[in-house]
């Protein structure tokens, strides 16, 4: 009686201890799978934020030669606006002296601002001393002359001003195209100094998840490494007890 007591003891706890190992070694998988897929997933994130990370701060490098070109441009561009400002007035101070002197001839000048020298007026002034007065035929030169000196002053002058219409319209110009450029160059700027805000924001935010990621993952991997080494260090059998496993192993098997 005593015997067929302690042989259902046996039993009871034979199939309890296969059933509880069962459920512990379905619970052990289970946290090993669950730790394995989760670890995966945090070198994933890591991987992938490092890697966007990289291309965020390429981009900002480029980002900042970009910027660096543009402000490189946009002061070249007010430097040529200041220089034709500066060329614009010489030439208006020019065309208004040019201007000034075509007034003074006009309402009449001296012989000497038309081209007649005064050497030219002594001999016209001696011939006529030496003769009764000036011939018809000596006034009549001394007018075509005087035409021609003046004619030849006004188309001078003509010239000049044209010339200088010319160089203003072709500083307008230049100067509207290099303002046009800066205004282009600064919208360009605008929105590069955007995007590089938009980037350091992003790569500021990614910074931040990726460490308290990887405090997660070290976390996880310190945890998954003590779990470990507990199992394996009470996975350790006696000589004795090792000997039947494998030996009663090797019945079960043949």
């Amino acid at each position: 009686m005593i015997e067929c007591n302690m042989n259902g003891n046996i039993a009871s706890e034979n199939s309890a201890a296969r059933e509880r190992g069962a459920s512990v070694a379905r619970e052990y998988e289970r946290v090993v799978n669950t730790f394995n897929k989760v670890l995966l997933l945090k070198e994933k994130i890591r991987l992938s934020v490092e890697h966007r990370i990289s291309e965020l701060e390429n981009f900002l490098d480029q980002n900042e030669e970009q910027l660096a070109t543009l402000s490189r441009n946009i002061e070249i561009y007010e430097l040529n606006i200041s220089k034709s400002v500066e060329n614009l007035e010489e030439l208006l101070i020019e065309e208004t002296r040019i201007k000034d002197k075509y007034n003074n001839l006009l309402h009449g000048v001296s012989m000497e601002t038309v081209g007649v020298t005064a050497v030219e007026e002594e001999s016209v002034e001696e011939k006529s001393l030496s003769e009764d007065g000036p011939s018809t035929e000596n006034l009549i030169q001394q007018r075509h002359h005087f035409l021609d000196n003046l004619n030849s002053s006004f188309q001078k002058l003509d010239n000049d001003l044209q010339s200088i219409s010319l160089l203003q319209t072709e500083m307008h110009n230049a100067r509207s195209e290099i303002l046009e450029k800066k205004e282009q160059a600064l919208v360009k700027k605008i929105i590069l100094d955007g995007t590089r805000r938009d980037l350091e924001e992003e790569c500021e935010q990614l910074e931040s998840d990726l460490e308290i990621s990887v405090k997660e993952e070290e976390a996880l991997t310190l945890e998954y490494a003590q779990l470990i080494n507990k199992v394996e260090g009470s996975i350790v059998l006696g000589d004795e007890i090792d000997r039947i496993l494998f030996s009663s192993l090797g019945t079960v098997e043949d």
